[in-house]
C-alpha cells in the first residue's frame, strides 16, 4: 500500500504539471519497460477523467500514443541489441527468462499476431517489444499489432478506472484475480476478428 500511495503521488505531480503530455510521458515510460504497473497507472488516469480533470477520449488517445512511442523505443533497443541483449536480460533478471521463452514459442507458433497476444497478457507485455526488435520483426506489422493490443489494454483499464476508479486497491485485487479470464476472452475475440478481417481476405485474393 505504501508503494501504491507513493506512485499515486508521483502520478498526480506529473499530470498536474504536464496535463495530457504527462499522461503520454508516463504511459510511454511504462511501455518502454520502466517498472510502472499499468493496472494502477491507466486506471488512475481513467479516475482523473471521471472527476472532470481530463476527457475520457483524450486520456485514451494520449495513452495510446504514449504506449506506441514507448514500444518503439524498446523495439529499437532490441533491434540493435539483438541476441546479446536477450542473454544479458536473462542473466540480470532471471525471472524474465520464463516470459522470454514463452514469447519465443508464441512467435514460432502464431507468427505476427504473437505481438498482439503478448500485448494483453501480463509479464510478456514487458518484453515483447525488446524481443520483437531482437528477432528483426517487421516494423510495419509490429506497429499494426502493437497498436491493436495497446488499444485493447488501455481502453479496458482506462474505462475501468473511469467507472469504478475511486477504489484503486479493489481494482488491483480484481485484476490480479480475474485478469487472465478477461484477457482470454479478449484474445479469442481479437484472434477471430483478425483472422476474418485479414487472413481470410488474403487467402481469397490469392486464389
Amino acid at each position: 500500500m505504501e508503494f501504491l500511495g507513493s506512485l499515486l503521488t508521483f502520478l498526480i505531480d506529473i499530470v498536474g504539471s504536464f496535463g495530457y503530455f504527462g499522461i503520454l510521458l508516463i504511459v510511454g515510460l511504462e511501455y518502454a519497460c520502466f517498472p510502472l504497473p499499468s493496472e494502477v497507472v491507466l486506471t488512475f488516469f481513467g479516475l482523473s477523467a471521471s472527476q472532470g480533470e481530463f476527457s475520457l477520449i483524450g486520456v485514451i488517445i494520449f495513452s495510446m500514443i504514449g504506449g506506441l512511442l514507448g514500444s518503439l523505443i524498446c523495439y529499437a533497443i532490441g533491434y540493435y541489441g539483438g541476441v546479446p541483449l536477450q542473454e544479458w536480460l536473462g542473466r540480470k533478471f532471471p525471472s524474465s527468462q520464463k516470459s522470454m521463452l514463452a514469447l519465443n514459442k508464441w512467435f514460432k507458433k502464431y507468427g505476427k499476431p504473437a505481438v498482439l497476444l503478448a500485448r494483453i497478457v501480463p509479464l510478456t507485455r514487458t518484453y515483447v517489444s525488446l524481443l520483437a526488435g531482437a528477432e528483426k520483426f517487421s516494423l510495419k506489422y509490429f506497429i499494426l499489432y502493437s497498436s491493436l493490443g495497446i488499444s485493447i489494454w488501455n481502453i479496458f483499464l482506462v474505462s475501468l478506472g473511469y467507472f469504478i476508479g475511486d477504489n484503486l486497491p479493489l481494482i488491483n485485487s480484481i485484476m490480479e484475480k480475474y485478469t487472465f479470464v478477461t484477457l482470454a476472452i479478449l484474445i479469442i475475440a481479437v484472434i477471430i476478428f483478425i483472422y476474418l478481417k485479414f487472413f481470410k481476405k488474403e487467402k481469397n485474393t490469392s486464389k
